[in-house]
């Protein structure tokens, strides 16, 4: 929710729970997509955090892959990255290269049988900066029913993202029979 961070309530970011006290602001100037950035300001003495806990039926996805990703930039190397915590255990991505440019940043793994909670984390070290913004979560297909093989009336065509770098578009129909790519 609120992956885009453009909707905002004074100084905090809806939905968003920071972790840690960073200073977190609006950013309207290094912004990826829209109008908004978070800009995250990690204290000197412990890892600045962004967290969300995600509502999601932790037994129907429990081994399937779940995938978090986020743009982030920073002007340092090891100063930010993501991570999804599952209360049991926490599986990290890698750090941004620091090369002062927006990156799409990922963290990726299985949903462990044992897991207690699905919590997003976007982490910045100890008295760096980092901003991030456009985030998404998604778990592999979970099929729970079977899609009628034809439906009168519509949809008349669902279209999906050519190329996630590139979020204005351009957007194609998935053809019949294809199955929609995660993302």
């Amino acid at each position: 929710s609120n992956g885009d961070v453009e909707t905002e309530g004074g100084t905090t970011f809806t939905d968003w729970t920071e972790v840690n006290s960073p200073t977190v602001t609006v950013e309207t100037s290094r912004v990826f997509h829209g109008t908004n950035a978070a800009k995250v300001v990690a204290g000197s003495g412990a890892v600045g955090q962004l967290t969300q806990t995600l509502d999601v039926n932790i037994n129907e996805v429990a081994g399937k892959t779940a995938t978090f990703k986020v743009r982030v930039w920073t002007d340092g190397s090891s100063q930010a990255r993501l991570s999804i915590d599952w209360g049991t255990s926490t599986e990290t991505g890698e750090y941004h290269t620091g090369d002062s440019s927006w990156r799409l940043l990922t963290a990726q793994a299985a949903v462990p049988t044992d897991a207690t909670q699905v919590k997003v984390v976007c982490e910045v070290t100890a008295s760096q900066t980092a901003y991030f913004d456009t985030s998404w979560f998604a778990v592999e297909q979970v099929h729970r029913l079977t899609v009628p093989s034809d439906i009168v009336r519509g949809p008349m065509y669902v279209t999906q993202q050519y190329d996630e770098d590139m979020v204005d578009g351009a957007y194609y129909p998935i053809p019949r029979g294809v199955a929609p790519t995660t993302g």
